[in-house]
């Protein structure tokens, strides 16, 4: 008798013990804030205005983004955050160099909470003009104003850790921006035309933390 009883206690100490430790057992994804940081890559595609007629858009730019965000879950976070936007036009010693600062809001969600995930991205804000260089043996000036920016990818998160990722994706690359030109008196005047968009497709390399 003592015997059943015995073992009847253990069995259960065992299994209050177990409750009680699974109950307290921290969860493995919770609520936090999170950081990214990125560079990218990419061309511009579409047409573009340069004061006389419509030419290919055969700039490129190079970004650095910082993003400080809020995830709720394994599957989605949300922030803002800033960066550094180079923008290139023209060849060797020709290359006239344009600089933004853009702004933004963002959000992200992944598809599975596995060591290979898919996700998806949007950015929306503003490019503040932060330079463009005027040189006087050059015409026109791309890229001049600041204007509405937009972005949107999807790539592959790979979890390095349970504090580190690597993110991987492709993406695409709107801004409102504007051209200028310079007229026989050297002054930098805006072509009549205004604000044009401004269309990149590009890569994006980041981490996670």
């Amino acid at each position: 008798m003592y015997k059943n009883i015995f073992c009847f206690l253990l069995s259960a100490f065992c299994f209050l013990h177990t409750s009680f430790a699974q109950g307290n057992k921290p969860h493995e994804n919770p609520a936090k804030f999170v950081y990214q940081s990125s560079v990218s890559f990419a061309f511009g595609v579409g047409k573009i205005y340069d004061g006389i007629d419509s030419v290919a858009n055969k700039g490129y730019s190079f970004e650095i983004q910082q993003l400080i965000a809020y995830q709720f879950n394994p599957y989605f976070y949300t922030g803002v955050g800033a960066g550094l936007d180079f923008w290139f036009y023209g060849e060797n010693d020709q290359t006239k160099v344009s600089v933004f600062v853009p702004i933004f809001a963002n959000i992200t969600a992944k598809f599975i909470d596995k060591k290979m995930a898919p996700f998806v991205y949007a950015n929306i804000g503003y490019a503040f003009k932060w330079q463009v260089e005027k040189r006087s043996d050059e015409s026109v000036f791309y890229g001049t104003k600041s204007g509405v920016y937009f972005q949107a990818g999807f790539g592959l998160n790979l979890k390095i850790s349970e504090k580190l990722s690597i993110l991987f994706s492709p993406y695409y690359r709107l801004q409102q921006s504007a051209n200028q030109y310079r007229e026989n008196d050297g002054d930098l005047v805006a072509i009549p035309t205004g604000n044009q968009l401004f269309h990149f497709v590009g890569v994006k390399i980041g981490l996670l933390y």
